[in-house]
């Protein structure tokens, strides 16, 4: 059952993912059904250090990601932007992404449509070398 809820960043233990084990991104989710009273909604921040990469990778759902602190570049199906504070990106299933931080710190806020960050799917980019 859901119910309102308050979480403090403080109380979400940092956990570190990268399914090429090629950088140290943190995140800490902050609504997951398995750690709140909550359901339709995960929603969390990660931080990128200096020259972390969150590897190209993709979803079945959509995401939303934005940037709190910091700068860096995004990729979304081969296009390059930029990532700065009060930007949001919107990437739908499908749209091969990944998030790249260059210098600093930098933070952003990562929501998905789920009750629970376990169900999120993270699909590895793969090119036809790989395949």
């Amino acid at each position: 059952m859901s119910k309102a809820t308050r979480v403090s960043i403080a109380d979400s233990p940092p956990h570190l993912w990268d399914p090429r084990e090629e950088t140290l991104v943190t995140y800490r989710t902050l609504l997951s059904r398995d750690a709140t009273p909550s359901h339709g909604l995960v929603q969390g921040i990660a931080t990128l250090h200096p020259g972390d990469v969150e590897a190209a990778h993709w979803h079945d759902v959509p995401e939303t990601v934005h940037v709190i602190e910091g700068h860096g570049h995004a990729r979304l199906d081969g296009e390059v932007l930029e990532m700065r504070p009060g930007d949001t990106f919107f990437v739908p299933p499908g749209c091969v992404h990944e998030w790249r931080n260059a210098k600093g710190r930098m933070r952003f806020l990562y929501t998905f449509p789920a009750d629970s960050f376990d169900e999120i799917a993270y699909h590895t980019e793969t090119t036809d070398e790989e395949s």
